[in-house]
């Protein structure tokens, strides 16, 4: 593989990952709109543009997937609890060998 097909392949690997679309002729309306929702956001124009586009497209879900246990608050029962505390118990014994002075 000579050196010029690596900075291609590399070329084109940026260029598709920071993609961009020119939008030509806004109406001002939507203009207007966008800049005033991206203001309420505290946001980009250009973050803000994406979310529109990702929630018009119903892709919204899949590409702002959360990484946290959010969705797990608030979904145990009593048997669960007991069954975690139990589960969990040994880590509040203190080993008295490991305390001393």
């Amino acid at each position: 593989m000579t050196s010029g097909s690596i900075l291609t392949q590399i070329v084109n690997a940026w260029m598709h990952v920071m993609s961009q679309i020119t939008l030509r002729d806004l109406p001002e309306p939507l203009e207007r709109e966008i800049r005033r929702e991206a203001h309420r956001q505290s946001s980009s124009l250009n973050r803000t543009i994406i979310g529109i586009l990702e929630k018009g497209l119903g892709l919204e879900s899949r590409l702002n997937k959360k990484r946290d246990l959010a969705s797990l608050a608030g979904t145990w029962d009593e048997a669960a609890l007991a069954e975690f505390q139990d589960a969990t118990s040994v880590f509040e014994m203190i080993d008295s060998e490991n305390w001393q002075p």
